[in-house]
């Protein structure tokens, strides 16, 4: 009976983390796309509960405003705006990365828009 109570408190506990971990997630996209207008959205994939394991991307609407963004700095200082927003929320350090960029062009065009065969 300890075993079983054990083994419920540690889920428990696990997902309250990724809760947790998927809140933080969350405010810093929504950060990121209100300060930075010109992008289409954003987008997440991972594990909350192991936050090494996520990974952020933003969303240009086509390749022309993705090679723009990358060619005037504009991705650098998202990616720089987006690594101070998570260690603002108290995100753990070893999920802190760099995020990536894509446009929904170039999905659309070879992966009929399905961003899981995108990134896959």
């Amino acid at each position: 009976m300890i075993i079983i109570g054990r083994c419920i408190n540690a889920l428990i506990k696990q997902k309250i983390k990724r809760h947790k971990y998927r809140k933080i997630i969350k405010k810093c996209m929504k950060d990121v796309c209100k300060r930075f207008t010109n992008l289409y959205y954003s987008l997440e994939f991972g594990l909350y509960n192991r936050p090494e394991n996520y990974f952020v991307s933003y969303i240009f609407k086509t390749d022309s405003d993705l090679e723009d963004a990358e060619k005037n700095g504009l991705t650098d200082e998202i990616k720089e705006f987006h690594r101070k927003q998570l260690i603002k929320y108290s995100y753990p350090d070893i999920g802190i990365k760099d995020c990536v960029f894509a446009s929904q062009e170039n999905c659309n065009r070879e992966y009929d828009g399905n961003w899981y065969y995108y990134y896959k």
